[in-house]
């Protein structure tokens, strides 16, 4: 899995539009506190499971913030994982295909959609193997369902302001089934949902917090 700190290089369609969130700013409060206050007194870490975006890098850019885009969907084995994949095989393999650094715990997790790319006992691994990139004000931002057989288009989503996102259409690779709230719940145990909010045509936005 390539491991970036600096967006891919790619050639994207123009974004679709801006859009105005309700939670992205709790997410990003870090970046709002003072510099010279006890809670920033390091660097800010972000970890962006997509493929990179040049709208995230310079807006995160102005906060000197750290950033590392994991480009989830580039990896095969996680997103067409086989159903009956035991969880400690699924921890393995995430192991094996996300190499993380070892002295960085990040303060921010874009999740995006990613975590609706693989099944349930992957996406326990993957809470596994970022565990212990995280601290106890990290905090996370992504989307969800309220169905697991809501039919949700992909997107790619980049940064522009605390509270303000783009988004554009994209094809992913593999599956793309999403989880319900309370999957991801009992699922992804590194955080849980502290806020979520229903969005048009039934997508949830939605905050985490670390356990």
């Amino acid at each position: 899995m390539r491991l970036s700190k600096k967006p891919a290089k790619t050639t994207p369609a123009p974004p679709t539009g801006g859009v105005r969130s309700q939670l992205l700013s709790d997410a990003l409060r870090c970046l709002a506190e003072d510099p010279a206050s006890d809670q920033q007194s390091t660097r800010i870490s972000v970890l962006d499971l997509g493929p990179g975006n040049a709208g995230t890098v310079n807006f995160l850019s102005q906060f000197n913030a750290k950033i590392v885009f994991l480009d989830i969907l580039d990896c095969a084995e996680l997103i067409n994982a086989p159903e009956d994949l035991s969880l400690a095989d699924a921890i393995r393999l995430c192991q094996q295909h996300i190499q993380l650094p070892a002295d960085t715990r990040f303060d921010v997790l874009l999740l995006w959609d990613y975590l609706h790319h693989m099944n349930l006992t992957v996406l326990e691994g993957l809470s596994a193997t970022l565990q212990n990139s995280l601290h106890r004000s990290t905090m996370g931002y992504g989307f969800g369902a309220l169905h697991s057989n809501q039919t949700l288009d992909h997107l790619q989503y980049g940064l522009t302001a605390m509270d303000r996102l783009t988004q554009r259409e994209a094809n992913p690779p593999g599956t793309f089934t999403p989880h319900p709230q309370q999957r991801l719940s009992e699922h992804f145990l590194c955080m849980r949902i502290a806020k979520s909010t229903l969005l048009q045509g039934g997508r949830l936005e939605m905050l985490f917090e670390a356990r």
